[in-house]
């Protein structure tokens, strides 16, 4: 199968490359530079130029494909409408192609969109006063394509995702244990 895949070079998308390239599948990655390319070259894949903002790349990457894989999300946290508009935008451009295709397209977004304080299942609603709110859009965006022939699913990552090149909270977790020799967890440990 060929899967056209956002974000392929991003945090997390590196590790998903390279397991659907081991499964036997091809994978073509949108790539907004030379170094997203290399990347993708290095991981086995080809890249397909072009940004969240290049619609006519998004509709072709999509149309050349048997799947779509939306992981990419981005852009200027101050101007969260702009983010949803863009992140909408790009949906609705990559889904288009795959509509009465029954192929399918998956959208990536976080368990922050859920209810704080419980556990939650698949078929619970988002939380739209909650931190991560700003992504319900595209969830509901990419579960629309359903409506429309089109295999729709969501999947949502834990809000630790991370890669080589994070900044974020699990390598300041990390840095803390090295310096201090002790590493710190959440409520009684058993999560380690």
């Amino acid at each position: 199968m060929h899967v056209f895949v956002t974000g392929g070079s991003g945090q997390t998308g590196p590790a998903v490359v390279a397991e659907l390239i081991a499964a036997g599948h091809t994978v073509s990655a949108l790539a907004r530079s030379d170094a997203a390319a290399a990347r993708l070259k290095s991981l086995g894949g080809t890249s397909h130029r072009g940004s969240l903002d290049d619609l006519d790349s998004l509709r072709s990457g999509a149309e050349a494909a048997d799947a779509v894989l939306h992981m990419a999300y981005g852009g200027d946290f101050s101007d969260l409408d702009e983010m949803m508009r863009r992140d909408r935008t790009a949906i609705e451009a990559f889904g288009r192609p795959l509509e009465h295709s029954g192929k399918p397209l998956v959208v990536t977004s976080g368990t922050l969109v859920m209810p704080a304080g419980r556990e939650s299942a698949e078929n619970d609603e988002p939380d739209t006063a909650g931190i991560a709110a700003f992504r319900i859009a595209g969830e509901r965006a990419g579960l629309d394509f359903a409506t429309r022939g089109v295999r729709a699913s969501v999947v949502r990552l834990a809000p630790t995702v991370h890669g080589p090149e994070d900044h974020g909270f699990i390598p300041m977790l990390i840095g803390t244990a090295r310096k201090t020799g002790v590493s710190a967890y959440m409520e009684d440990g058993t999560n380690r």
